[in-house]
């Protein structure tokens, strides 16, 4: 076999945990299954030392600067995920046209969002830490679900008065379902039903579904925290347990989310959004209020886009760089 086909198998194989583990990824802790999050380059782990983030880096032709910037892949996928179809992706981008400095995380999905939330947090400051030089300036680029662990991961700096908040600068959020996932709170609906009808065969239905893992529950209502589910029944029927999100001061925030149709006032971008996320969640704003008071200015959303488009698409990237370019 080719060393062409064995890095394909490779990649269809990572794929597949990945998968596993957003299904299902709560009950693989402790497994060979379960990923262990971490910084990825070249589909390999970086253990955060000086010297070696210093090797990695110029044996993958990449100047290490001092501005950084983080991506955090959404639900079942990784870090090659950014990748674009002519092999660039955001970070290398943002590297060769504003001097950034890229670093991609991989992680379980399938865990509690305010775990993934803790767990980036400690990296963040490991990476700060043990980066070789002094870092000036830190954005994150994050997709789905990445943008509610980059909001818990924020909330668990500002109450551990972390380090790595000092330099963090702007936060882009892509499709980033702040108000939850309508397919998630349907999810629970169905199983809660199916458990409910007298009848063995659609119950076992109903448990089947109900296995998925807590991460996916968790896109429910969009928890970031760990008293939003702690002590909670994750099953009881269309439950909100909330509690106010937190954001960091004087960091800029920047949505982008995406829709089926040229036109922005059409039936299916109201009820679908992206097929995924609702323009309400993605900007966080409900009837009565916005739980995040994003400015308004700071959205974009990109017509005839789905979720999965938003994290390796040209367009998307030409409006990071808008957003960008003041700021250099």
């Amino acid at each position: 076999m080719s060393n062409t086909s064995l890095k394909k198998v490779k990649q269809v194989a990572d794929y597949s945990v990945s998968i596993l583990n957003g299904v299902i990824g709560d009950r693989l802790q402790n497994t060979p299954l379960s990923i262990e999050m971490n910084f990825y380059i070249n589909n390999a782990p970086i253990v955060l030392e000086k010297e070696n983030i210093a090797t990695i880096y110029k044996d993958s032709n990449i100047a290490l600067t001092s501005k950084l910037c983080i991506l955090i892949h959404g639900i079942t996928d990784n870090e090659r995920t950014w990748t674009m179809p002519d092999s660039s992706d955001y970070g290398r981008l943002l590297a060769q046209d504003f001097g950034y400095t890229p670093f991609y995380v991989r992680y379980n999905t399938g865990l509690h969002i305010s775990d993934n939330g803790k767990l980036l947090a400690v990296i963040l400051e490991q990476l700060v830490v043990h980066y070789p030089i002094e870092i000036e300036d830190i954005c994150i680029i994050a997709h789905s679900m990445g943008g509610l662990v980059t909001h818990s991961a924020c909330a668990i700096a500002q109450e551990q008065n972390l380090t790595w908040t000092q330099a963090l600068k702007q936060i882009f959020l892509l499709a980033t379902p702040h108000l939850g996932s309508f397919l998630e709170r349907f999810a629970n609906l169905t199983t809660n039903i199916l458990e409910k009808v007298p009848n063995w065969h659609t119950r076992i239905v109903g448990k089947v579904l109900n296995l998925r893992s807590a991460g996916i529950k968790d896109m429910r209502f969009g928890y970031l925290t760990e008293a939003d589910w702690k002590d909670k029944d994750a099953d009881k029927l269309l439950k909100n347990n909330k509690k106010p999100p937190k954001i960091l001061e004087n960091v800029a925030y920047y949505i982008v989310s995406g829709r089926l149709t040229i036109k922005e006032k059409h039936w299916l971008t109201h009820l679908f959004g992206d097929i995924l996320v609702t323009t309400n969640s993605a900007t966080a704003h409900s009837k009565n209020a916005s739980e995040f008071n994003f400015p308004i200015e700071n959205h974009v959303q990109m017509p005839k886009m789905y979720h999965f488009q938003l994290q390796n698409s040209p367009k998307v990237y030409e409006q990071l760089t808008k957003w960008l370019t003041p700021n250099v």
